[in-house]
């Protein structure tokens, strides 16, 4: 049987690559750059599904002293771009994907989210996962909807 291994990346499709670097440098802190530029590569546009003259910008971004794993990919595809979806504003959709990442002070980057304008699903609310064990989180959106999980990571859990 194939081995699977550990997750390398997310590759988020999204209207607008520049906005997209800005909210996840700014409000995740992704300032590491693993790979950029225009995905000219016939393949590139055969693995989206999209036709062979698309354009496809992308930049996929790390935490700069991190290791080339958890990354998140930012594409943005033009000459024709993809169809959006509808989807619900305020919870959670079948199909679609939440990042999930751990953050030493949620309260913090809500505040964030909140000055920026960006769309808050749930606050920095306390979730007990086990009878001695829970911590604050929060959902929220970038600005393409994708939804967003932090998750305050317990000072006492090894990291």
């Amino acid at each position: 049987m194939a081995h699977v291994g550990t997750m390398v990346r997310s590759a988020l499709m999204v209207s607008n690559i520049e906005k997209s670097i800005a909210f996840y440098t700014g409000i995740l802190g992704l300032t590491g750059v693993y790979a950029e530029g225009d995905l000219s590569h016939p393949a590139g546009a055969k693995l989206l599904g999209m036709p062979a003259s698309s354009k496809i910008k992308y930049k996929i971004l790390k935490y700069a002293a991190g290791p080339n794993r958890g990354m998140v990919g930012l594409f943005e595809v033009s000459n024709p771009a993809p169809p959006t979806f509808t989807k619900r504003k305020d919870g959670v959709n079948v199909g679609e994907v939440c990042l999930v990442f751990y953050c030493d002070d949620v309260e913090e980057i809500h505040q964030k989210l909140i000055k920026g304008g960006h769309t808050v699903v749930c606050p920095p609310t306390h979730l007990q996962v086990t009878a001695t064990k829970g911590q604050p989180e929060m959902v929220f959106m970038d600005p393409d909807g994708i939804l967003v999980n932090l998750i305050q990571r317990d000072p006492d859990d090894p990291k």
